[in-house]
């Protein structure tokens, strides 16, 4: 046990992709931060993210945008379909990139995405030291697994759904659950044709699958299966399983299910977190999955972990007391993220339905509503904040 103290002016705890933009915000308006990570190394594992227009309005601000899209894959159109293939909704993300905003979507692996970010701070950081407790919020104190204590200024809890620092914000909260579960994965598969960048959404009865490709020969896909169902799969036949239930939805989920062994897929709850009063107390703060970790049916997790970013180093540099930041911070953000968390869940309530005629008469209406109506809904969550411009310092600097 080590039994060392320290003291920080400003420490993260989580070194997810929330942790690491905020740390690199921080960085480019003169700060600096210290990020504590569970994790004993980052390994390239994971699956993939779909970064929609509002993450890469962030990542422009702060200079990385174009290694972001190098990284990964631009999407050019996204579709919802049925199970015979058919085209419900399509979301044409190139003229979105070329009319409005720059950007449409880009899908890319988890792993590329956090090697880039790492790439962009200029400190190291603190890997293997998972947070076991916080106390007090006026001077909070970390407690690490190792025995290292820390005391900073500034505590910003950026360590996930299952975050030990919103405990002491929120203590006893406790996650809710869709009676479904999710599966992943990465197929390498290199005969994609048309879906060399298309992503797409399957709604199917009491099941939900998808993806987009995330390199030339990578492919991320996902899929829900009820709770009950998905726990008597067994690991070892779990593939096998996989292609029989969806054997005969579109390609190219078929073609991608072959590619994979049991190994390469891993399975998650589908959990959020609910809404809290507050995401801040004295020194203390919530982003991200913390503050309120979503279901990934609206696919904006990270968008809006990363948006959390942005604005809380902002707020942090723009006023003179913890307390003055976050209201400022909370105003600008808690209202949306929350909005967006609770559209996420109705969406997964109404794309994991389990009732033939019900997921028909979905189907119908989804495909029956105007294109306009859908463009408009969709581009509701990625202009609904305000984003602080880059920040005046050269983040080039210190190196």
């Amino acid at each position: 046990m080590n039994d060392s103290q320290t003291t920080s002016d400003i420490a993260i705890v989580g070194g997810g992709i929330c942790g690491l933009t905020t740390a690199i915000a921080l960085e480019q308006r003169g700060l600096s931060p210290t990020v504590y990570e569970a994790a004993s190394e980052y390994r390239p594992i994971g699956a993939g993210l779909l970064l929609q227009t509002n993450a890469l309005l962030v990542f422009d601000r702060l200079g990385i945008v174009d290694r972001v899209r190098a990284a990964g894959v631009p999407l050019e159109d996204v579709q919802i379909r049925s199970p015979d293939g058919r085209v419900l909704q399509r979301f044409d993300l190139d003229g979105l990139e070329r009319r409005d905003f720059g950007y449409g979507y880009v899908a890319i692996h988890r792993g590329d995405l956090q090697r880039i970010l790492l790439d962009e701070l200029s400190t190291d950081v603190e890997t293997g030291m998972a947070c076991t407790d916080v106390t007090g919020t006026e001077s909070p104190a970390v407690l690490f697994d190792d025995g290292t204590l820390v005391r900073p200024d500034v505590l910003i809890g950026a360590d996930g759904i299952d975050s030990e620092v919103r405990n002491v914000i929120a203590p006893d909260v406790e996650l809710q659950a869709l009676d479904s579960v999710v599966y992943r994965a990465i197929a390498e598969i290199e005969s994609l044709d048309r879906h060399r960048r298309l992503g797409f959404e399957v709604w199917g009865d009491g099941t939900y699958t998808g993806g987009a490709p995330i390199a030339s020969d990578r492919f991320y896909w996902f899929a829900t299966v009820q709770k009950g169902a998905a726990d008597a799969i067994d690991s070892r036949e779990l593939t096998a399983v996989l292609r029989d239930r969806f054997a005969e939805f579109p390609d190219p989920v078929p073609s991608v299910l072959e590619s994979l062994e049991p190994a390469d897929v891993f399975r998650t709850d589908l959990t959020d977190v609910p809404s809290l009063d507050r995401w801040s107390r004295g020194s203390v703060v919530l982003a991200g999955d913390a503050a309120h970790g979503m279901v990934p049916f609206a696919g904006q997790g990270a968008a809006q972990a990363i948006e959390d970013a942005l604005m809380l180093a902002h707020s942090i540099d723009r006023h003179g007391t913890p307390a003055d930041a976050f209201e400022a911070y909370e105003a600008e953000r808690k209202t949306r993220a929350d909005r967006i968390r609770a559209e996420a869940r109705r969406l997964g309530t109404l794309g994991t339905m389990r009732s033939s005629i019900g997921c028909r008469v979905r189907n119908f209406a989804v495909a029956h509503l105007p294109a306009a109506l859908f463009h408009r809904f969709r581009l509701r969550r990625m202009s609904g904040t305000s984003l602080p411009e880059a920040a005046t310092c050269d983040p080039f600097s210190r190196r």
